[in-house]
């Protein structure tokens, strides 16, 4: 576009287009984000595991 063609139209025109990807960028961090949160309960979860595992082996040593 012409820069001395600009009006409010035109202004208009590109905020619906930003508007547009500001939506599309929105949703796919959202998406990502509900991954990333997955993730992170499963590494959560393997990591207590491990723990609980490991200090009931220490424990039984301990005891013996």
């Amino acid at each position: 576009m012409n820069p001395d063609r600009r009006t409010v139209a035109s202004a208009h025109a590109r905020i619906d287009e930003l508007l547009l990807e500001v939506k599309e960028h929105v949703a796919i961090c959202s998406s990502e984000t509900k991954q990333q949160n997955s993730r992170l309960r499963r590494v959560e979860a393997i990591l207590l595991t491990s723990t609980g595992a490991i200090m009931l082996l220490l424990l039984s040593l301990v005891l013996r």
